[in-house]
């Protein structure tokens, strides 16, 4: 982070502006929005500043900058088109231990002016620290999208109530739980629909319930994370992980993601790696369900999708015997995700009619399935990087040709992806000499070798000496 995002109080404080053009007016005008007291200097200004001046909104100085005095003033913005003179002020300022913005010159500036969303009393500002304004711009128009016209009129009505919430609901973290229940429930969609009366009426109806000290409900919601890329989590998903008290997540889950809930969440790792410290699962049930009945609310964060071999059946099972609330929300599995990433379709008109998603790994002395028709059809294997020869060897025993294209996908979605690809029969041969980070996908099929051109993500992997004879 290059620079730290502040809300400055400048409500009668004086602030300088230097130049008086078309630039000079968009930044002023937003220093008027905050009520600040601005002085404007240039020799010539548009008729848009005199008239201001003439009303008495700002002050004016038609004089060429000259070593001015800026100690008097809170803020200066530096808003010529001469870059000497801007360069002079922000050194003025920064003599003067003054924040100074120069417009179209980041390199000068000791603060940036955002792009800004304003729902008075809520703000949101976006910044991409001078480097692109237009980019900045871009993601102010998509929040925009997002954001209720009315949000700015809730906020108002909700702190008129702090107060009353406050006396009625003394536990911190209780009243933080109403307030969530309250801009998540049903007083803000009435807000938002421009219902006041029915918004204030639900509002009551919720502080009485929340004032009799009752214990709020807990929740877990079973998330999917997705296959690694931080952007492929579902926006629902992201909205409880951003609620939640708690999230339960596990060790395949991007580091980035946990970065959208709330900071002063509980982070729990419950992660399991083959060989390695693993948390079992019957841990794992009875904590998810300690937490819930506590009445928090829970994300139990599960990479790619939970209905896909992530133990979820075990762990809803534990919550329904404890008559506990969940929901699931599903993610982009990895095998959609990583085929997707690696320019992979999963079927193809002619070449592959079925998909199998299996696992190489099985229980304790068990077999995994690979099913007995191997026409075709394209084989997703998870966890299967540790016994990759194994396997290969008995897809080729059920009937699966020994030339049957395979590909390696090692940590798919992610900017480190790796690609590989050979043969059912080369990567039995290779054996454990052929090492494979997890976490890896297997994809076996015909699909594999006709997909070659679509690739689109796949980082270039000459530069890899380490990789054995036969994978491309």
């Amino acid at each position: 982070m290059q620079y730290l995002p502040i809300f400055a109080a400048l409500r009668e404080r004086a602030c300088i502006v230097v130049g008086g053009g078309a630039v000079a007016a968009r930044r002023i005008g937003w220093l008027r929005r905050c009520g600040a007291q601005i002085t404007v200097l240039a020799p010539e200004v548009s008729a848009e500043l005199r008239a201001l001046a003439q009303a008495g909104e700002i002050r004016l100085l038609e004089k060429a900058w000259d070593d001015d005095p800026l100690e008097p003033y809170w803020l200066v913005i530096a808003a010529t088109d001469v870059y000497a003179v801007n360069a002079a002020v922000a050194h003025a300022a920064a003599a003067a231990m003054r924040f100074c913005n120069v417009v179209d010159s980041p390199e000068l500036c000791s603060f940036v002016m955002p792009a800004i969303i304003d729902r008075d009393p809520v703000t949101v500002a976006i910044s991409s620290a001078g480097t692109s304004p237009v980019l900045a711009r871009w993601v102010k128009g998509l929040i925009e999208t997002m954001l209720p016209g009315r949000i700015g009129d809730f906020a108002r009505f909700l702190s008129a109530q702090r107060a009353n919430v406050t006396q009625r609901i003394p536990s911190g973290e209780r009243r933080r739980r109403f307030w969530q229940s309250v801009v998540d429930g049903e007083p803000a969609r009435h807000a938002y629909a421009g219902r006041d009366a029915e918004c204030a009426a639900s509002f009551r109806a919720a502080l009485e319930a929340a004032g009799d000290g009752r214990q709020a409900a807990g929740e877990a919601w079973i998330v999917g994370a997705g296959p690694g890329d931080p952007g492929l989590i579902t926006v629902r998903g992201r909205q409880l992980l951003a609620q939640a008290d708690v999230v339960l997540y596990d060790r395949l889950v991007n580091p980035q993601i946990l970065e959208y809930a709330r900071r002063d969440a509980e982070f729990i790792s419950v992660g399991k790696r083959a060989g390695g410290k693993s948390t079992p699962q019957a841990e794992i049930d009875a904590r998810l369900v300690q937490l819930v009945a506590e009445g928090k609310l829970v994300c139990r964060l599960k990479g790619g999708d939970p209905m896909v071999f992530a133990r979820l059946a075990e762990e809803l099972a534990a919550l329904q015997a404890a008559g506990l609330k969940f929901q699931i929300v599903p993610g982009v599995s990895a095998v959609t995700g990583c085929a997707a990433y690696a320019g992979i379709p999963l079927t193809w008109r002619g070449q592959s009619q079925s998909l199998l998603m299996t696992t190489g790994h099985a229980r304790v002395g068990g077999d995994v399935d690979l099913g007995t028709n191997p026409a075709q059809r394209t084989v997703a294997l998870y966890m299967a990087a540790a016994r990759h020869a194994a396997t290969a060897q008995a897809l080729i025993e059920i009937g699966h040709a020994a030339n049957t294209p395979v590909a390696i996908i090692e940590h798919g979605t992610l900017a480190q992806q790796r690609v590989r690809r050979t043969t059912l029969a080369q990567l039995a041969d290779a054996g454990t000499t052929t090492e494979i980070g997890s976490p890896a996908l297997l994809i076996v099929g015909d699909v594999v070798e006709s997909s070659r051109p679509l690739h689109w993500f796949e980082p270039d992997a000459s530069a890899d000496s380490t990789r054995p004879t036969g994978l491309v």
